[in-house]
């Protein structure tokens, strides 16, 4: 039977940071005053990706709609929403354990109304991917999957320890280097209150330690946050802390290949994981920080620099022959991490164009 490619939108944004929080109110006092330009009346990446994508647009991709997220949490809230935003109530319904619920009703909606078939995600909230594999490794069983994912971050740090490390950077700027100072010091790390729940930035942790994925299987492709050299020497409790929880993943035989200047060596250590993995599935995740301030400009989190167009298409073209000559077979893909106000717009100040859905859609056309 030949499976069908199912897309759907899942647009969870709970994010805190106050900048985010203000242009969604903005954006509330524009719809007040009719004022949104009709041509970015989208609400969300799903909205988005449809409009400015041409591979997505194709009969074989079949759109399903969304998957139900209260609209004070997406990216476009109502007007009647104004009262919550608030990057403290965000704060709450985080640290509440709300958004592992949520994944777990994804884990549902991927269950009754896509398999067999292929789920494609067009999201925002990386931790919903957390959803989709928890129904692919019920069907598959998570020994039988291979999960690459492209990111800029290592998804699998608990926020005490990313805090940790975020005062250490405040505190020592003049000895490591940081790439937008303004942004570190605007962060008021003492009035924020972070419990160590699912999110965006620890689901991995919390999916490998209840089997749902398995360490062996796992393959992080363009990290900007892996532990530099500078960093495994310096004698403080909060980087020690940092860096032997990274590596802790790395010793039960998880792939990290770091974002870095040589590009051939990525491409070869991602060619070697690929050859050491014996399994008939594969899910691909895409969060598109991974190539933030090159092509793409409409991510979430903007706190690195990622890397080219050319080298993620090569790494997918290794991918799909890796697939091709192993027999093996797609079971699901996402494309996660996407800022709706940024996405497919031409930057005043600067000139340049957001690239985003372009680069999703050669990315696309390589691996389907």
């Amino acid at each position: 039977m030949n499976k069908k490619i199912k897309v759907f939108g899942a647009a969870l944004d709970p994010i805190d940071d106050p900048m985010k929080v203000l242009a969604k109110c903005s954006y509330i006092n524009r719809i007040a005053q009719n004022i949104v330009d009709p041509e970015r009346a989208f609400l969300d990446p799903y909205e988005g990706l449809l409009k400015f994508s041409k591979v997505l647009n194709k009969e074989e991709y079949i759109k399903i709609g969304k998957f139900p997220i209260e609209s004070w949490l997406t990216p476009k809230p109502k007007i009647e929403d104004y009262p919550l935003l608030d990057p403290f109530k965000y704060q709450e319904y985080v640290n509440s354990g709300a958004v592992r619920a949520l994944s777990k009703n994804l884990e549902n909606f991927v269950l009754e109304k896509i398999l067999p078939d292929i789920p494609l995600m067009i999201g925002v909230d990386h931790s919903l991917t957390g959803g989709v594999l928890s129904a692919l490794s019920k069907k598959y069983g998570p020994e039988n999957i291979l999960i690459v994912i492209f990111d800029a971050h290592f998804d699998a740090i608990p926020a005490q320890i990313s805090l940790d490390l975020v005062k250490y950077m405040q505190e020592h700027q003049k000895e490591i280097h940081v790439l937008s100072p303004g942004l570190l010091d605007s962060m008021d790390v003492n009035s924020i209150i972070l419990k160590d729940s699912y999110t965006c930035a620890s689901f991995l942790d919390y999916l490998i330690q209840d089997g749902t994925i398995l360490p062996e299987n796992l393959i992080v492709f363009g990290c900007q946050d892996y532990p530099s050299e500078e960093y495994r020497f310096i004698d403080d409790s909060r980087v020690r802390q940092f860096v032997e929880y990274y590596q802790s993943f790395e010793e039960k035989s998880a792939k990290i290949i770091p974002g870095t200047i040589n590009k051939n060596n990525m491409v070869k250590k991602l060619k070697e994981s690929l050859e050491e993995c014996k399994v008939p599935y594969v899910y691909i995740s895409f969060d598109v920080d991974v190539g933030i301030f090159k092509e793409i400009l409409a991510a979430r989190f903007m706190n690195v620099i990622g890397i080219e167009k050319e080298l993620i298409l090569n790494a997918a073209r290794v991918i799909k022959a890796f697939m091709e000559l192993k027999k093996c077979e797609l079971i699901g893909l996402d494309f996660l991490e996407i800022d709706t106000y940024i996405l497919g717009r031409e930057l005043k100040k600067s000139g340049r164009i957001d690239r985003t859905a372009q680069v999703i859609d050669e990315f696309l056309e390589i691996i389907i």
